[in-house]
């Protein structure tokens, strides 16, 4: 009897100290939010929209001055020989694969830019994060999407989003 009591008091003892009392200070934030609204993501942003619509507007016009070859050798294919028409019809699908060669590879280039500029970004931006914990006494900063339920008062983005702005001014893409 005396065995069953101690056991319990010693199992109940146990389980009371096991409760989370934690001091840790954890915090979360929006890191798309910030990457795309703050001052340097959005220059960005429109530098990269800048080259992307100048990559279109070429390839329309690739596109066009290709499409006008076609149609005008087959405008002439019942005047001109034989032989001439298969070189030129050879030149023309040359023409069509450098094409769409250079397409990929300026898709690739405009990719890989992409991929540098954030990672770029982000190179800035962890020690303002860092710091911003510091001051702050946070242990654990966590992104947002990572976060299932959290108390509004724990976003932090609004004010890293200040500090960067003032801080980060532009980034090189090149």
């Amino acid at each position: 009897m005396f065995f069953k009591i101690k056991f319990i008091l010693i199992t109940i003892l146990i389980l009371i100290s096991n409760v989370a009392l934690s001091n840790e200070n954890i915090a979360y934030v929006d890191m798309d939010l910030i990457m795309n609204s703050s001052k340097v993501g959005k220059l960005i942003a429109a530098k990269l929209s800048e080259e992307h619509k100048s990559n279109i507007n070429y390839f329309k016009k690739k596109e066009d001055e290709l499409m006008s070859k076609e149609k005008k050798l087959i405008a002439q294919q019942n005047i001109i020989d034989k032989s001439e028409l298969e070189k030129q019809l050879n030149a023309l699908q040359i023409e069509a694969n450098e094409y769409r060669q250079e397409k990929n590879k300026r898709i690739n280039d405009l990719s890989e830019k992409k991929l540098k500029a954030t990672k770029k970004l982000l190179e800035s931006i962890n020690p303002i994060l860092s710091e911003y914990a510091d001051k702050n006494s946070i242990s654990i900063l966590m992104q947002k999407k990572d976060i299932v339920i959290g108390k509004a008062s724990l976003d932090k983005t609004d004010e890293i989003l200040k500090i960067i702005d003032k801080k980060i001014n532009k980034i090189n893409l090149n």
